[in-house]
């Protein structure tokens, strides 16, 4: 059942749209002042970078859009989406997005044309400001090239303000090897929780008001509210998304507002299921409706091997106590691996850690699993059982092989591996 073109109940718009730009719907929940708080602190003071998490659906996009509204022109910014963008692409969306267009065959070192107009601008009293989305689940090459971006300093300043918004994972990004000592420089950090059941109510009732209802609690009852947030946890993409089937619901059988029966209708169509006390399920947490039936098989010196299934959407492994593969040994690093369950296949990413990730011997930045990859983590050997993960089709354009420094000569490597030099192909022109 799908919701009519033309909304009725006397409402002048949709009153649900997730991506609506006009300021009257935006929600002023605590949770989100206190984020364009720390936004507006991040810009205006001597902090360099900030970082929002929340879990998916539950309100960055709406919050960087709002925030970056009300930005006068002594702000220049430029917001990075798309997570998939390669090293050299990521510094093409940031120039372009300044206003500085390269052709694809240009040979111009991007890196260093950002260096000269950060500076430019700075000397001209403007602040230059990168948002960047998703972080966590972008190359670890991209991840450098941030890093570079936010430590090109102006007689001693920053030139960059940079704000991050991603899902939890982003903290152990963040706290990596390979931008730790970035973070360290001054950073703001709020986790954006979801909408208490209080909130839902009071949510419901704002976008109804702004969408043009004289009486939002009679076109949609607070006695329904309940149900509402058991449903959504409190997610307001979700709760969206209910909501305007249950208004699409009411409409069809001809209710003058939305009854307990349109909602339950609505429930069914969209096949939502009780979250519990209403507490948002984590990424990190939930259980992953995926082909692939795998598990690892963890083997350390010194104790019995180890039989770890993978249910779970992202998979860490390191030292830490937050770690769903624990390791306790110096040789790993706190926030060492993850492994990201896709539908199709199984991805292993170095998060930067000290002393790297070798899987069948070779030394990889990422690598797409297969059945029966042995993985060598410090002193742990983890195996990867999935007789049904045969990988790609084709090669991985994004594998890394092994990451090297610039006049180190790298360990003998099989035919067909790639050298990386502090982020780029050895031998490629940089930019």
């Amino acid at each position: 059942m799908s919701a009519p073109v033309a909304i009725p109940f006397g409402l002048a718009a949709p009153p649900f749209t997730e991506r609506r730009n006009d300021a009257a719907y935006f929600f002023p929940g605590e949770q989100y002042l206190r984020a364009l708080e720390l936004l507006g602190t991040t810009l205006w003071t001597r902090t360099q970078i900030g970082v929002i998490t929340a879990e998916e659906g539950c309100g960055k996009s709406q919050v960087i859009r709002r925030f970056l509204a009300v930005l006068d022109e002594r702000v220049l910014y430029a917001e990075v989406r798309r997570p998939d963008l390669t090293a050299r692409e990521f510094l093409d969306d940031v120039l372009h997005q300044f206003g500085v267009v390269l052709d694809e065959t240009d040979r111009t070192d991007r890196r260093r044309l950002l260096e000269r107009f950060f500076a430019h601008q700075m000397n001209l009293g403007r602040i230059c400001l990168v948002v960047v989305e998703n972080p966590q689940l972008m190359h670890p090459l991209v991840l450098d090239e941030i890093k570079a971006l936010a430590e090109i300093a102006v007689d001693g300043a920053r030139a960059l303000k940079l704000l991050l918004l991603g899902q939890p994972l982003l903290n152990h990004v963040v706290d990596s090897p390979r931008m730790g000592e970035l973070m360290k420089g001054g950073a703001s950090r709020f986790h954006l929780p979801a909408l208490s059941e209080d909130q839902v109510s009071a949510y419901v009732a704002h976008r109804l008001r702004a969408a043009g209802a004289a009486d939002p609690d009679q076109l949609m009852p607070y006695t329904l509210m309940s149900k509402v947030h058991l449903y959504t946890g409190g997610v307001p993409a979700v709760v969206n998304r209910l909501c305007t089937q249950a208004l699409a619901c009411a409409a069809v059988r001809g209710d003058a507002a939305v009854t307990m029966q349109a909602l339950d209708e609505a429930l069914d169509t969209l096949g939502l299921q009780p979250r519990g006390s209403g507490a948002v399920t984590s990424v990190a947490t939930a259980t992953t409706p995926t082909v692939l039936d795998a598990s690892l098989q963890l083997a350390t010196q010194g104790m019995p091997d180890k039989a770890i299934p993978l249910v779970r959407s992202r998979v860490l492994i390191g030292r830490s106590e937050l770690a769903d593969v624990r390791v306790d040994s110096v040789f790993i690093s706190r926030y060492h691996a993850l492994i990201v369950r896709e539908p199709t296949h199984d991805l292993l990413i170095d998060l930067g850690s000290t002393n790297g990730v070798l899987v069948n011997s070779k030394r990889v930045l990422r690598h797409v699993l297969r059945h029966r990859d042995l993985v060598q983590i410090g002193p742990a050997r983890v195996t990867y059982l999935n007789p049904s993960a045969t990988g790609l089709a084709g090669p991985d354009p994004g594998q890394t092989v092994y990451l090297a420094r610039p006049g180190i000569v790298a360990p003998e490597q099989p035919p067909g591996a790639t050298v990386i030099a502090f982020g780029r192909v050895a031998g490629e022109p940089p930019g």
